[in-house]
């Protein structure tokens, strides 16, 4: 295939593939919808579709607003428009992994009045909308008060759906020109994707916090020291009760 008919999230991450020396291939169009890569990591294969967004008619409008007022105002259900995109990509993926290789979805978005890749959108569109659970006494008089705070709807992934997607991953063009990719572990891959094969390449890696009574886990970083991951942020959030975030 063509450069010409690369979409520009394509270009960048093999971009970014050409500038760590990971070596890539370019999976061949079919009949079937296939994944766009197979990379070669260290001693593994990994698959991996791109995809990126592109502004819908809300956004074009809001952007034009940010140029022409210095503000703008822009609605949408935190994560919607990633949970399209795992559930587009999740199909494609499980189809070439067939339970063997771990299998990323890197995102690319390069709007300016949305957006849609921090880590927050990240989280509610693999884990779900956070709730708070309120008791609500019987007399009037006493106020409502929370007992639990934990994920609710609107999960993509979990122990039953789209366990191909070991990772989701942020890809980032900084105004420097240079490319950062951040992953975003699944805990629920089938094949999970180890957390050394990025490591050596500098790539900032996260995973959600181990569940806690009363507290939304959150992303903490993950720290490879060669041997083994340890999630030292977590351990930091617990001991001082912050919450980590990248």
């Amino acid at each position: 295939m063509s450069s010409t008919t690369r979409t520009r999230s394509e270009r960048l991450f093999e971009e970014f593939c050409s500038r760590k020396h990971i070596r890539f291939r370019r999976v061949a169009v079919s009949k079937v919808r296939t994944p766009d890569y197979d990379v070669f990591l260290p001693k593994r294969k990994v698959v991996v579709e791109v995809k990126e967004f592109t502004p819908n008619p809300q956004e074009v409008r809001a952007a034009e607003e940010l140029r022409r007022n210095k503000f703008s105002v822009v609605s949408f259900t935190p994560g919607d428009r990633v949970r399209k995109k795992i559930t587009e990509a999740a199909p494609q993926i499980r189809a070439r992994c067939r339970g063997r290789f771990p299998g990323l979805l890197v995102l690319f978005d390069d709007g300016v009045a949305a957006r849609h890749l921090d880590s927050y959108q990240i989280r509610v569109a693999m884990y779900g909308l956070e709730q708070v659970v309120f008791v609500v006494p019987t007399d009037p008089r006493a106020s409502a008060y929370p007992i639990d705070r934990k994920y609710g709807p609107k999960r993509k992934m979990t122990a039953d759906h789209n366990t191909s997607v070991s990772a989701l991953a942020v890809l980032t063009k900084r105004p420097a020109g240079d490319l950062q990719l951040t992953v975003y572990h699944n805990d629920h891959a089938v094949v999970p994707l180890p957390e050394s094969l990025f490591a050596r390449y500098a790539v900032p890696q996260y995973r959600l916090a181990r569940p806690r009574p009363g507290i939304i886990a959150d992303w903490v970083e993950v720290k490879w020291s060669g041997m083994r991951s340890n999630r030292t942020v977590e351990a930091d959030a617990r001991d001082s009760g912050a919450r980590g975030s990248p």
